[in-house]
């Protein structure tokens, strides 16, 4: 995720500061409809999709709170703890394999090391999963009548980023690597970018963003 201020920086674009989070704003206690891509809030329910609701229906001017499913938030952190605990018992299992060092033998030591590798590998699932968990419990956007309010990032590090509808000139998408981006770009040149690691649904995100800025969803 990026996010780009374009005043800041229009002089010297090679050298432009990338951002990588953003801050919601606090005013939060309007009548909001939020959208977690399974469920809706205030009680009503919408049939829902493959991990998302079906379109959501605005009432009026009122707030709308896109963010990733509470239930898939926790299973990733639940996939966490569990690659935490099958790293431990490696660790375990490894050390009982080598000793008593009086036993060790070429087939006890290459099993130990492959436990070991096993360990540390399921550490590292543990860390990217706690990761892409934090990255995926912060990330929002709050659409009002205002614009756009984006909230990418974890709360170590969050900024605000405020994009009018006026002011929003394009919305594009494309594939990179193993994952699809999503930049939002403003008519003073700014840009606010996120990716499907942000979002488990970026392509809706993106989507209800274009058309309450009354634009295309444009790939490219």
């Amino acid at each position: 995720m990026h996010v780009v201020r374009g005043n800041c920086h229009a002089s010297t674009m090679s050298s432009t500061k990338v951002y990588s989070y953003a801050c919601l704003p606090g005013r939060l206690n309007d009548d909001l409809v939020e959208e977690g891509f399974v469920y809706e809030a205030q009680q009503q329910i919408l049939a829902a999709g493959p991990g998302v609701s079906q379109q959501l229906h605005l009432v009026g001017e009122r707030p709308t709170l896109l963010r990733n499913n509470r239930g898939l938030i926790f299973l990733t952190y639940l996939g966490s703890i569990a690659a935490l605990f099958i790293s431990l018992s490696m660790v375990f299992v490894a050390l009982t394999t080598v000793f008593p060092l009086s036993a060790i033998t070429l087939d006890r030591f290459a099993a130990a090391a492959l436990w070991v590798l096993g360990a540390w590998l399921m550490a590292m699932s543990q860390v990217f999963l706690w990761r892409q968990g934090n990255l995926m419990a912060y990330c929002s956007v709050l659409l009002d009548s205002f614009g756009a309010h984006f909230k990418l990032g974890n709360t170590e590090n969050a900024k605000e980023v405020f994009m009018p509808w006026n002011g929003i000139e394009a919305v594009h998408y494309k594939r990179i690597r193993n994952a699809q981006k999503f930049t939002i770009l403003g008519s003073d040149t700014s840009t606010v970018t996120f990716t499907s690691y942000a979002f488990y649904r970026p392509k809706r995100v993106a989507r209800i963003i274009a058309e309450r800025a009354g634009l295309p969803l444009v790939r490219g």
